[in-house]
């Protein structure tokens, strides 16, 4: 769709000398020349360029015939028809040595001409595709690769390879890799092509993959979204994870922090969940000399997997946020900040005020720098995250109210981000009602029932909420959501007699608690917040440590007030 709306505005190259010059539709102009240096790009990508590079030819599939052309037969251009008959005539075997020829042309080439010699040079090898066998088309992606590193999605032949490549056999490892890489290159390309081609043939190489080569297929794996599913699946994730425990940074080794995000994003996407993996970063994150090896994307996405774990062990998380504050808000992205924010606010970590007033201020430059302008998501989950961990930016909350706003006439729906920007609402509407419109009514329902969807895999609620109806103090007990956007079900017990109370129960599941601290998730610690703002009564309870009955809750929440309050007198006495 990119690349019609481009030729639908852009001027391309002319094809006649007529004084009405037909125009045909191009990939670059002069502005693109103009504007884009074309190679700069990732050292993640180049290092997997070159791995292809030197590993096709250990295919012995990959011959080629040798090359016929010279340099000067092409360039440099001195008559642009005189040009493009000759690309014409050239035989599709040796357009790979004419693009690479191409790469000497590009420094001293007037802007205009290097535009209409990319234009020829892709118009050509897509018309010649069909006649060009696999290894030459791998050859000629390639060469297009080291030719426009960065504009490789944008030519026409790339994505007619594309199509045809994944029509063919992958055969050896080295040709399976190659296709692995391009196809992971078009991030909207489509997930089945790579889903089919990683189920059929992964089984065939996985045992042999070294490790860049397993994380070049789960990087493009990563970037298209692409599952592994089917009976390579767990082959796949037990590699991914012996992968990681093999993994060293050591200061004499080869610098393969890289690989270890390779591998760690990839984790996270398939949700493979071992403590082993907890472990092996936990000691990284714990090693000063090794922790200065990554990079702050890189740390997000460990601190992330720590998050997802619920790994809440505070040496690590401390090494992890002192290293992550330190950097310069020009190092982080958006998506960082956001990503860093939603792993304290998961974790509990314990940010001092000048810590998260710090942060406010990094997401507040990225926000006046339009760096959330296309990703209004980040801000939500950057602005919510700060809610939980007790710092309210009411500038943060305009701005994710307004851009989301701004989004939402341009977009379709995005229900998981609507939906935490309700809870963002409620949380706003309830602490700081004089920031938005809705009303803290509307932030809590307390008889708002729980619906049948969220109480399917919550046996223990329903069971709870019978044992204690049969208590003969309690009148009643339901099954509520009270806050607006939190879809955790609580009871609601209301008890009578003398003392007659409102409790609301929050039982945690092993999923819902942190593996030291035992303290809930991020989401219920809100909630519990919210409801005793609103001087709701609330006893969070794990599963082996229930109430039977009305005076037992009672008992339970005097206690739960008396650590609050000694807690908080603590804490005073070290502010002192």
């Amino acid at each position: 769709m990119f690349a019609l709306l481009r030729r639908l505005t852009c001027a391309s190259i002319t094809n006649s000398r007529k004084l009405n010059q037909v125009r045909c539709y191009a990939s670059f102009t002069v502005r693109d020349v103009l504007r884009d240096t074309s190679d700069e790009t990732g050292t993640l990508l180049t290092r997997f360029a070159k791995h292809i590079a030197i590993d096709r030819y250990k295919c012995e599939e990959h011959v080629l015939p040798p090359t016929k052309i010279r340099y000067s037969d092409y360039f440099p251009i001195t008559d642009e028809h005189y040009f493009r008959r000759s690309v014409q005539q050239t035989d599709a075997s040796q357009l790979p040595a004419l693009i690479i020829h191409a790469s000497s042309y590009r420094s001293n080439a007037v802007p205009a001409m290097y535009a209409k010699a990319l234009n020829v040079l892709d118009a050509h090898a897509t018309a010649q595709l069909d006649k060009m066998d696999v290894s030459t088309v791998l050859e000629t992606l390639y060469a297009f690769l080291f030719l426009i590193p960065n504009w490789l999605r944008r030519i026409d032949f790339y994505h007619a390879a594309m199509r045809r490549l994944v029509q063919e056999a992958a055969g050896s490892k080295q040709r399976f890799l190659q296709i692995c890489f391009y196809l992971g290159l078009q991030k909207q390309h489509q997930q089945t092509d790579l889903e089919t081609m990683l189920a059929t043939q992964l089984g065939k190489h996985l045992a042999n993959l070294t490790p860049l080569d397993l994380a070049l297929v789960c990087n493009a794996a990563y970037k298209t979204s692409t599952l592994v599913t089917g009976e390579v699946r767990q082959a796949y994730e037990t590699a991914l994870v012996d992968a990681i425990l093999n993994l060293k940074l050591d200061g004499d080794s080869v610098p393969d922090d890289s690989l270890l995000v390779c591998y760690v994003k990839a984790l996270r996407f398939q949700r493979v969940h071992d403590e082993r993996i907890c472990q092996h970063l936990q000691s990284i994150c714990l090693e000063s000399t090794q922790l200065t090896k990554l990079q702050p994307r890189g740390l997000a996405h460990i601190f992330a997997y720590f998050a997802e774990m619920r790994w809440d062990q505070p040496e690590c998380m401390q090494a992890l946020v002192e290293r992550l504050l330190s950097f310069n808000p020009g190092e982080l992205r958006a998506k960082d900040v956001s990503t860093f924010l939603w792993s304290c606010a998961q974790l509990n970590c314990s940010l001092t005020a000048e810590q998260l007033r710090q942060l406010e201020v990094v997401a507040l430059r990225k926000l006046n720098n339009g760096e959330y302008d296309r990703f209004p998501d980040q801000l939500v989950d950057a602005c919510l995250s700060l809610v939980i961990l007790g710092h309210h930016s009411k500038q943060l909350f305009d701005g994710a109210e307004e851009l989301k706003a701004a989004q939402r006439q341009r977009q379709r729906a995005q229900p998981k981000v609507d939906s935490r920007l309700t809870v963002l609402r409620s949380a706003v509407a309830i602490e700081h009602p004089e920031w938005t419109d809705v009303k803290t009514k509307q932030a809590f329902k307390e008889l708002a029932r729980a619906p049948a969807y969220l109480l399917s895999q919550r046996e223990d609620l329903t069971a709870y909420a019978n044992q204690l109806s049969a208590d003969a103090e309690v009148e009643g007990v339901d099954l509520v959501c009270p806050i607006a956007g939190i879809n955790l079900p609580s009871l609601r017990v209301q008890t009578q007699g003398e003392q007659a109370s409102i409790y609301f129960i929050e039982l945690l599941t092993p999923e819902q608690t942190l593996k030291f601290s035992r303290s809930a998730t991020s989401l219920l610690r809100l909630k519990r917040r919210l409801l005793e703002t609103l001087d709701q009564r609330v006893v969070l309870l794990h599963s082996g440590e229930m109430a039977s009955n009305a005076q037992a809750l009672q008992q339970l929440l005097e206690q739960t007030a008396t650590a609050k309050k000694e807690l908080k007198q603590a804490a005073q006495g070290l502010n002192n």
